[in-house]
């Protein structure tokens, strides 16, 4: 299978030359990084645990940390689990790369919402997964065309983003959650339900993972504590628990010392605080963000955001063109064409609100306006 690079990390690489309007990046507002906390916990676990927290954490991950999230996703999320059917991974990233392993071979049937996140679905297209694509809506993934695929191409895997999506920021309405869970019943297909922002936002709809403990989830502290910590799990139970737990022995990819600060942070109730604070911080950016586009390019958004970090846009004119005018002007983005699986749309682009500060947005937007008005 080729490889290729993934637009979201190309878009990157021009916002670390130090653009001044940064709609590419995926990580959080640097202001709601706990970044003095870390510097206490790191003290403490290594006062309290020494040289165990540059050991090998063992095989699923490090058991107190396990423990903590059971307690943290049943708070936070609404998911009642017990520890030993979490599973510590090196992020949301290595988690789906390790089921991707472990559940698709050629041909697999992998059902995914059109658009989808580009990054993720590298690694089922890497193992030879047959991807198909379903129409996304402002209520989410259109699950009554699902039910059509699945009688033209079989049960398989439905991996889906029902929460703040990336990358059009909508959520899967209550509706179509049953009905995707009375489905994926009927049907006998495997959900991989993917989760970085759910906890990031208020009165957001439940988990599928709430609704029905078949569910695989894929979570992540990434946008909550940071992303260089790289830790992600998987809330998973029986025989499937128990191979997700012996593949990820075959690279121990959580850092040790991660998994005791995560775990401090956690049970110290630092991860408690930065959620309250994004609650408050994300919506009134989201909110900016959409006011903006509704301003300065009327008609331009694909999908009504709902929560998340993210607007899709249709630019009008070639996205990567657009791209290399607007990095002269300091503004990055990431263009949109890769996140499709049954074409490729050009035109469009995904607008991040996560690392851009609230009081540049509306003025990044009108740049972003101007060019796209002057090509």
């Amino acid at each position: 299978m080729r490889l290729y690079w993934s637009p979201v990390e190309l878009a990157s690489r021009l916002a670390r030359k130090g653009m001044r309007y940064n709609f590419a990046s995926g990580a959080p507002d640097p202001g709601l990084l706990p970044i003095d906390e870390l510097r206490r916990s790191f003290e403490r676990v290594y006062e309290e645990y020494g040289k165990a927290i540059i050991a090998y954490p063992g095989a699923g991950g490090l058991r107190e940390l396990r423990i903590e999230l059971s307690r943290y996703v049943g708070r936070t999320l609404g998911i009642n689990t017990n520890w030993r059917d979490i599973i510590i991974t090196a992020g949301a990233q290595h988690a789906i790369k390790l089921l991707s392993q472990l559940l698709m071979r050629r041909r697999t049937t992998v059902y995914v919402e059109d658009p989808t996140f580009v990054e993720t679905v590298a690694p089922m297209r890497f193992q030879g997964a047959r991807l198909i694509g379903v129409p996304v809506d402002n209520e989410g993934m259109n699950t009554h065309e699902l039910e059509k695929l699945i009688k033209k191409y079989g049960p398989g895997i439905v991996y889906a983003v029902p929460n703040c999506h990336n990358p059009t920021g909508v959520s899967l309405s209550m509706d179509r959650r049953k009905h995707l869970i009375e489905i994926a019943k009927e049907h006998g297909l495997i959900i991989i339900e993917d989760d970085p922002y759910t906890s990031l936002y208020p009165n957001t709809e439940p988990t599928l993972k709430s609704m029905s403990n078949d569910v695989i989830y894929v979570g992540t502290l990434s946008k909550v504590l940071g992303p260089g910590l790289r830790i992600g799990f998987v809330v998973v139970n029986g025989v499937l628990r128990n191979d997700l737990e012996k593949l990820e022995q075959h690279d121990f990819a959580a850092s040790t010392l991660s998994q005791y600060l995560v775990y401090d942070m956690l049970r110290r109730g630092v991860a408690n605080d930065v959620i309250k604070r994004a609650r408050e911080l994300y919506p009134r950016k989201l909110k900016e963000l959409i006011s903006a586009l509704d301003e300065y390019l009327p008609n331009a958004l694909m999908y009504r955001p709902h929560c998340g970090f993210y607007a899709f846009i249709n630019t009008r004119v070639n996205a990567w063109e657009l791209l290399r005018k607007s990095v002269r002007q300091g503004i990055v983005f990431v263009p949109g064409g890769r996140f499709f699986i049954n074409r490729r749309l050009e035109n469009t682009a995904r607008l991040s609100i996560g690392s851009i500060s609230i009081d540049l947005i509306k003025e990044g937007v009108k740049a972003l306006s101007d060019i796209i008005m002057a090509t």
